[in-house]
């Protein structure tokens, strides 16, 4: 079947889940750390670096979502990417979205917690906001980052989660 034949109209949002669903994508926990409340981290998989000079990076999250109150009041974000080991991780923070004082973290420049079994950090201080349909587009200056080179990433695609072959 070609995906001609299975076309549809992208206001039916199945169809349009299905179809970027297709998109296989890295696993991150973007978190932030709010004066005078607990830490958070929330599972994302819509981010992108946006700049080189100078260093941007941005993620979205639904404008109904509790945390966002969170992270505009914080001002700091961390892209958090997952290494291929950490779908714990990703399932934790899809739902519970407090960082337990058990959890591996430290703090960066921006004050956000960091993971530090994450593939690689992207440590900011948040810069705008942009309205994006039923999503808010947080943009923010990337202050340091960090790597591994001794893992792969946490692939998801279709639903589930998978790993570069070797």
């Amino acid at each position: 079947m070609s995906f001609i034949d299975n076309r549809r109209n992208a206001d039916d949002p199945a169809a349009f889940k299905a179809a970027f669903g297709r998109f296989a994508t890295g696993v991150s926990v973007v978190t932030c750390a709010p004066e005078g409340v607990e830490p958070i981290g929330v599972t994302i998989n819509s981010l992108s670096s946006v700049s080189l000079d100078p260093a941007l990076a941005m993620f979205c999250l639904d404008d109904r979502a509790v945390a966002l109150a969170q992270f505009l009041r914080a001002g700091h974000f961390a892209l958090n990417i997952l290494a291929e080991e950490q779908a714990d991780v990703s399932n934790r923070y899809a739902g519970d979205h407090v960082i337990p004082e058990s959890d591996p973290t430290e703090t960066w420049e921006s004050g956000a917690p960091i993971f530090r079994n994450a593939l690689s950090v992207a440590d900011c201080i948040l810069l705008d906001t942009y309205g994006g349909g039923d999503h808010v587009i947080l943009l923010g200056r990337v202050v340091q980052v960090g790597y591994r080179e001794d893992a792969g990433p946490l692939i998801y695609y279709g639903g589930s989660y998978g790993k570069l072959a070797p």
